[in-house]
């Protein structure tokens, strides 16, 4: 049971005492921005990123995780090879247009990601595609070399 009389309800317990008697509060005081935004902006010292350097560096890692599947399938270099052409180029501009920002616009990490990753798919791919296309030439005409035994009737 609760100490309280009834058709009484105990203050919550998260609530500030009340205040002693005698003492008025002060008045609330209303908040005043120091200036008005038209639209938010980044935090200070942060810079976004520039316009081709997350997708250059998304591409550029999918070249790379998509390189089994080069291995394994013949067919893979089609989609490795203009992955990694498209990441390097989208670095490169996305570079280019960093370096022209004077230091308004980031992502210079993510580019240079997307440049090595997509060339480094892209050389594994076009090795990749010549070797398979070398050993190809090479045991088709193995195949045909060995005799194939005909039935006798």
């Amino acid at each position: 049971m609760s100490s309280e009389p009834p058709g009484q309800n105990p203050p919550p317990p998260e609530s500030p005492p009340p205040p002693p008697p005698g003492n008025v509060p002060p008045p609330p005081q209303q908040y005043q921005p120091a200036y008005a935004q038209p639209y938010a902006s980044a935090p200070p010292g942060v810079v976004p990123d520039a316009q081709y350097a997350m997708p250059a560096m998304v591409l550029g890692i999918l070249s790379l995780c998509l390189l089994p599947l080069a291995c394994f399938c013949g067919f893979g270099e089609f989609i490795v090879i203009p992955l990694g052409i498209v990441a390097v180029v989208l670095g490169f501009m996305a570079r280019g247009r960093i370096a022209a920002s004077q230091g308004t616009l980031g992502g210079s990490g993510k580019a240079l990601a997307g440049i090595i990753t997509g060339g480094t798919g892209l050389g594994i791919a076009i090795v990749l595609g010549v070797a398979i296309l070398i050993f190809g030439i090479a045991f088709s005409s193995l195949v045909n070399s060995i005799p194939t035994p005909t039935p006798s009737g």
